[in-house]
């Protein structure tokens, strides 16, 4: 026999009387166990089966219990099973003859405390008195803890979330207003440490102050980030005090919380924290395709996938990589935070980030009886200064160009930058127009079947206050951030207009689903053609292959009413980007125009060759003609001559100019 466990054993029940119930259908081993028990305990019930033992338990309420698992009428797991729900924390052991990994499951399963097999080792037999004892006392000591609350429990409970805690830290008492902010039940809290609540992203730092504080005698004060049951943060302001007895010692701790939740913005908690560390280097990261996870389930659910995310998030960072401060920003948006180790170099955290990411990928979010996979978009900074703007820039960038992984330092100053150029670009679109510097150049397209140039597509210019020629690429998409981009494709359209009644050559204009999806351009095409029908069987609508296009049978309707002017419809840049044959058979057009980045690779790639003769056979069969565009030298137009392609068009044929041959 191990003495000194017995001696703590005897210790134990001397401070407390523990009353045990032991449940034994043999009479031989329930006396023999009766007498070796009595070496520990003053007070021993016995009870010869499951029924016995269950009805003297629910008229004393018994400290511990002790129990074999095979007797008549009811077994001993049954009994547990119904002893357990009158009290779930009432400690069990069994003690019993029966080997049988089953039985061991099950009583697992229910919450026996511990499972000591016959014939009985003593010592292992002490060890679990010892720790039933111990859990009986420390349950005594909670009950009298909680009645000494109530001389203060009135005074602060109606206004404020109140917890009492022991020296160690663990919940004696927990007020309503506190069972609230958590969501916790009371019977959830008491006798659990304060950690329950402890949001993983407040620093350990933090609350070795608080401790620090308390322990000295002093109140703490300080706003503390909790999580609630279900995981969401919450703002505490709180006082820490501790409670003195009549000879100033410390017996026990009380804090009083304000909640300031509502007050709280996470990206302001971040930027702060940001600016408290000297050097940080910030992960951000977003849930690709979030929008589709907000279309399958509800706000709640999400919310829940979002937190149980945070949660797991530690444990998928590799070793070495991770993070002090974690943080749900909602929309699918999470930051990461800690000092930078300048000893790692960044082609290792890069790794690490990438590790990370991967492990998300193949590691479901559990909520519930449900499972979600996400994958994640991450942007990284390592520059103090405008860190979080440039963290939100990479996000944007990464689901922009597709791209999982975004290093984000200097993107602010490169956005500033071009926010700068482009005021500077819509001011000389601004003067342009006013001062009708917006004309018209016309591009030469060469007949390679009868060798001579037969039409032009008319392409739009600017001129700015000093002369200089701006080509589309300089301007146009800055016209469609401002008001400007309409008012530029009216004046193209009445010069291209002007040009057909002053020639009898074909001229074709570009019209995006921008223009086509406007009313106004559409009135003004279509009123401008009642105006001149002569004209319109010299006029070519090139489409641009536009991704943007939300309005479909707005699109193929103009292209219903063009036709029945008689103009000529041509699809741009076919073979690349958004191009497919289905647009084809839907805007039945009369050309294709071959796009320029198979056609300038033609001589060197045999599978630019290859794209462009199933192009050329598809529109033959279909009777569409075909256009080679960035026709730049003699090797590329004899090709395009030589596979049947009816035009070519490029800077070998003729450049841009203000006028054209009439």
């Amino acid at each position: 026999m191990d003495r000194e466990l017995f001696e703590k054993i005897k210790e134990l029940n001397s401070k407390e009387t523990i009353k045990v119930l032991y449940v034994e259908d043999d009479e031989f081993a329930r006396k023999e166990t009766e007498e070796l028990l009595l070496n520990f305990f003053n007070f021993i019930d016995t009870a010869k089966d499951g029924v016995e033992g269950l009805e003297k338990f629910e008229s004393k309420r018994h400290d511990i219990i002790i129990t074999d698992i095979n007797m008549p009428k009811m077994d001993g797991l049954e009994m547990i099973k119904r002893i357990k729900k009158i009290d779930k924390k009432v400690p069990v052991l069994v003690i019993t003859a029966f080997n049988n990994f089953e039985y061991l499951l099950e009583s697992i399963k229910i919450g026996v405390y511990g499972y000591i097999l016959k014939p009985i080792d003593i010592n292992q037999l002490m060890e679990s008195i010892y720790r039933s004892v111990e859990k009986t006392i420390l349950r005594k000591e909670r009950d009298r803890a909680l009645a000494l609350l109530k001389q203060y429990k009135k005074i602060i409970d109606e206004s404020f979330s109140v917890t009492k805690t022991d020296l160690d830290g663990v919940i004696t008492y927990a007020n309503e207003l506190f069972c609230k902010a958590t969501g916790y039940k009371r019977e959830e809290l008491i006798g659990k440490s304060h950690n329950i609540v402890r949001h993983p992203d407040m620093p350990k730092e933090v609350f070795k102050q608080l401790w620090d504080t308390i322990q000295s005698g002093k109140i703490f004060k300080g706003v503390i980030k909790n999580k609630t049951k279900d995981g969401k943060a919450v703002y505490l302001k709180a006082n820490v005090a501790p409670i003195f007895d009549e000879d100033g010692n410390i017996i026990e701790y009380i804090a009083v919380r304000d909640d300031i939740t509502d007050i709280i913005n996470p990206k302001k908690v971040l930027q702060d924290k940001i600016n408290e560390l000297k050097k940080p280097i910030l992960l951000f990261a977003k849930i690709e395709d979030y929008d589709d996870l907000q279309n399958l389930y509800d706000e709640e659910m999400i919310e829940k996938m979002e937190e149980e995310f945070v949660k797991m998030s530690e444990s998928l960072f590799p070793d070495g990589c991770r993070f002090d401060f974690k943080y749900n920003l909602g929309n699918g948006e999470f930051a990461f935070l800690k000092e930078y180790n300048n000893n790692k170099h960044i082609n290792e955290f890069l790794r690490d980030i990438k590790q990370f990411q991967e492990n998300v990928r193949n590691t479901p979010i559990k909520v519930g009886d449900y499972e979600y996979e996400i994958d994640l978009l991450l942007s990284f900074a390592t520059e103090k200064k405008h860190m979080l703007k440039n963290a939100y820039l990479g996000i944007k960038k990464a689901l922009k160009e597709k791209i999982d992984i975004i290093a984000a330092d200097g993107l602010y100053q490169q956005v500033q930058e071009i926010a700068k150029k482009n005021i500077e670009t819509l001011s000389m679109i601004r003067d342009a127009i006013k001062n009708k510097r917006i004309v018209s150049y016309y591009q030469p397209i060469y007949n390679n079947k009868i060798g001579r140039i037969e039409k032009y597509e008319s392409l739009v210019r600017l001129i700015d206050k000093e002369g200089r020629v701006h080509t589309p690429f300089e301007f146009l998409d800055v016209a469609k951030i401002g008001k400007y981009y309409k008012q530029i494709t009216r004046i193209v359209v009445e010069n291209a207009l002007k040009r057909l009644s002053e020639t009898k050559t074909e001229i074709s204009i570009n019209l995006s689903a921008i223009d086509i999806e406007d009313a106004n351009t559409r009135d003004l095409i279509l009123d401008k053609l009642k105006e001149n029908p002569t004209l319109s069987r010299r006029l070519v609508v090139e489409l641009l292959e536009d991704e943007g296009i939300n309005q479909l049978h707005i699109v193929k309707g103009f292209i219903k009413n063009l036709k029945e002017f008689g103009v000529k419809i041509a699809i741009d840049d076919f073979g690349s980007g958004y191009s497919n044959f289905s647009r084809l058979l839907e805007y039945e057009p009369d050309y294709i125009k071959i796009d320029s980045s198979l056609i300038k690779t033609i001589v060197e790639s045999v599978s630019s060759r290859n794209i462009v003769e199933a192009i050329v056979s598809f529109a033959n069969k279909q009777g569409y003609k075909t256009v080679a565009e960035f026709v730049s030298d003699e090797r590329i137009f004899n090709i395009v001559k030589d596979m049947g392609i009816d035009y070519s068009q490029g800077y070998f044929i003729g450049k841009p100019l203000e006028d054209l041959v009439k």
